[in-house]
């Protein structure tokens, strides 16, 4: 692997060190369902919770409105996440997630396609703080090894191959947890990200981010590589609205809408 580790990083990020499902989706209290509305940059979909605010599952939407992809989120006996099935409109099993918990971390991560053979694995290790090493299997395959060195809010990540060469750097500063980067200064990555008090993305260079704070790259950020985030709040301080635009005063480019069921 040839670029920058952080573009691994966001590939599998259902692996990196556990988070509630009410952070991952920006809320400050449990709901029971959260309504995403979109017209562009992803589709629509509906996320489900359980009485412990955890996901249950998560439906995703065509633009028209039709199905297209179902998740299902299965736990153990201690409420860890232990499978994630993906079913497509038809009904059919297409994707199974399996994971192995230590302590508050992923510590491996099977991905298994339609005919149950295994696709990808993640093999993490971690400190009690965070990952700082991890191996990734292609097809049972060892194809790269990633390690990070952290120190207070930012940390270096390297990747091998499996022979120790060294095959990409990067830099990353963050907020509050490493999953939120500010900085991001790597062989092809120069990303900045500015959050508010609440945790949510206000000002993006050379990236954008999805419902969940996930990065993305769109058409339009070469000539246009800032993104500016406003948002409306519901009477619990859980947004409602997320307007995106290129310049501050400019208009939206996009609009996010939900709503959320408690």
């Amino acid at each position: 692997m040839k670029n920058s580790l952080f573009i691994v990083a966001a590939l599998f990020c259902a692996c990196n060190p556990i988070r509630t499902d009410l952070g991952n989706y920006a809320l400050n209290c449990k709901a029971q369902e959260v309504i995403v509305q979109s017209d562009s940059l992803e589709l629509p979909y509906t996320a489900f919770f359980n009485g412990k605010g955890q996901l249950d599952s998560v439906c995703t939407r065509n633009f028209d409105g039709s199905p297209r992809f179902k998740e299902s989120y299965i736990y153990d006996e201690h409420s860890r996440l232990k499978e994630v099935y993906g079913i497509n409109s038809e009904g059919d099993y297409e994707v199974r997630y399996e994971y192995e918990i230590d302590g508050k971390f992923i510590k491996e991560c099977r991905v298994y396609g339609m005919n149950n053979q295994e696709i990808h694995r993640w093999v993490h290790e971690n400190d009690g703080r965070h990952i700082v090493h991890t191996v990734y299997y292609g097809e049972g395959e060892e194809e790269y090894i990633i390690k990070k060195k952290f120190s207070g809010s930012h940390y270096t990540e390297e990747s091998y191959t499996p022979d120790g060469e060294l095959t990409g750097r990067a830099e990353v500063d963050f907020f509050r947890d490493d999953n939120k980067p500010t900085c991001v200064r790597g062989d092809q990555m120069d990303i900045d990200i500015q959050y508010n008090s609440k945790g949510l993305p206000e000002i993006s260079r050379n990236a954008t981010l999805n419902s969940k704070g996930e990065l993305e790259w769109v058409p339009g950020l070469e000539e246009n590589p800032f993104r500016y985030f406003s948002y409306e709040y519901d009477e619990r301080g859980n947004w409602i609205s997320r307007a995106e635009r290129i310049h501050p005063d400019s208009t939206a480019i996009s609009v996010l809408h939900r709503i959320i069921k408690y």
